[in-house]
């Protein structure tokens, strides 16, 4: 069935959702249907550009809801599109995609420098379905744009119209959408002739910078996906000489919820700089980290738009972290990685390669292979390193090592005619034999994964 979102073949009093499911395991967007409304919602200016946007918008939650519509399109402050939109049968995904393309075909600059990357249907359904191991409480989704990840988690809940009137909270920068995101979630999820759903969410939710000193409102729990970008340092933050705006969000979120769900870089499990944000996250009893490769598939799939560079896929290696309250301990996967025809599978089996988190020899969050503990456990702990098998001065046991290796490291007995080298001398052939064995293994390569 199509995700797309659907006006009711009936009336029922209460529905749940008006909308279809995701099929599983997709990310489910249709780039012609998305190019398309981009090209038609695409004005000569930005402002043109979101006049045409909430136009759109309002034909759409118009023509799925002609109990609330009105109401609807009063709060988006606009007339609606005449006849049709081309946002209609688009999932929520697919209506994100076409949002930060306008937006970043309008100001080339905007998506680098708010670090926006949409999140697509699977990933956000699945981050939803992590919210079944939380209790019920308020939910507050920081940087919301137009209602991914909300949409997604009011989806997974068996009373989707309560949730949104009363148990989301939705937080962002963006005016218009913010108002989007309202009228979609409301028109998705709201009760028939429910037409206090609206005034009810918009009261909770806030314009505003999630960063900024003002209290939040009332939230128990927290879904992000908050923005990757570099940024001032801020003495405000324990995590400031990162100078990420993800690792600020992250460490608020921390000290102002009783738990979250969050899609980041997983740069923060290794990087010295990140050392700060380990320290903030271990302050909490457990969770769970999902860490993604990027490459075959990737968790954004390279929706780009407005890029000053030709790549076409986005190479952020992603991670998915999970805290709730009854978590214990933390976990861990290996970096997985998958092809896009092992998609759905992927997340059905994603934790199954949790592992009781270990911490590297600087306090790394170590992502070790389910079934290779005990080696990690035992390198760790052995009294020999490398350097102890080397000499400070040459002597006739040498291994010339690259300076520049990819996946693996291969030391050569034989004399690398190359100036970007290192040479590793040894006391003893039987020294030199066994470091020679280390580093022609697979042991680098998997100890640097």
């Amino acid at each position: 069935m199509s995700l797309a979102l659907q006006r009711p073949a009936e009336s029922p009093p209460l529905p749940s959702a008006i909308v279809g499911k995701i099929p599983s395991g997709t990310d489910s967007v249709s780039t012609g249907k998305v190019n398309s409304a981009i090209q038609a919602l695409l004005g000569n200016s930005r402002a043109s550009t979101q006049r045409n946007w909430v136009k759109g918008v309002g034909r759409l939650v118009l023509d799925l809801r002609p109990d609330i519509g009105e109401q609807l399109v009063r709060h988006l402050q606009t007339t609606p599109m005449d006849i049709g939109t081309p946002l209609a049968g688009m999932s929520i995904g697919e209506i994100g995609v076409v949002y930060e393309a306008l937006l970043a075909l309008t100001d080339r600059d905007s998506r680098k420098g708010q670090g926006q990357y949409f999140t697509p249907d699977d990933v956000a359904s699945y981050m939803a379905g992590q919210a079944e191991r939380f209790p019920a409480g308020i939910w507050l989704d920081p940087c919301c744009g137009v209602g991914n990840l909300s949409w997604h988690l009011a989806n997974a809940t068996p009373d989707a119209d309560d949730f949104v009137a009363n148990r989301l909270t939705l937080i962002d920068l963006d005016a218009t959408a913010l108002k989007t995101a309202q009228a979609l979630l409301v028109a998705s999820f709201a009760a028939w002739d429910d037409f206090s759903a609206l005034p009810k969410l918009v009261k909770r939710s806030q314009r505003r910078n999630y960063l900024g000193a003002a209290p939040l409102p009332r939230h128990d729990f927290v879904i992000v996906n908050p923005p990757y970008a570099s940024t001032a340092r801020d003495a405000r933050f324990h995590t400031a000489d990162a100078r990420e705006l993800y690792a600020y969000f992250l460490e608020r979120v921390v000290a102002e919820s009783q738990g979250f769900i969050a899609i980041t870089p997983a740069s923060y499990l290794g990087a010295a700089k990140y050392a700060a944000l380990r320290s903030v996250l271990e302050q909490r009893k457990g969770g769970e980290v999902i860490v993604f490769d990027n490459v075959p598939d990737t968790c954004f799939r390279g929706y780009k738009y407005g890029s000053k560079n030709t790549s076409k896929t986005n190479f952020v290696r992603a991670a998915i972290t999970t805290s709730a309250p009854g978590d214990r301990r933390w976990q861990v996967t290996p970096i997985l990685r998958w092809a896009n025809r092992s998609r759905a599978h992927m997340w059905q089996s994603a934790r199954e390669f949790l592992v009781p988190m270990r911490n590297g020899p600087t306090g790394e969050w170590v992502k070790v292979m389910p079934g290779t503990e005990e080696v990690w456990d035992a390198l760790q702990s052995s009294s020999k390193r490398l350097r102890d098998f080397t000499s400070p001065r040459p002597t006739l046991f040498a291994l010339d090592v690259a300076s520049t290796p990819r996946y693996y490291i291969s030391a050569s007995k034989r004399r690398l005619d190359r100036g970007s080298k290192h040479t590793l001398y040894f006391q003893t052939e039987s020294d030199m034999n066994r470091a020679y064995v280390l580093l022609n293994s697979s042991l680098p390569y998997w100890w640097w994964r």
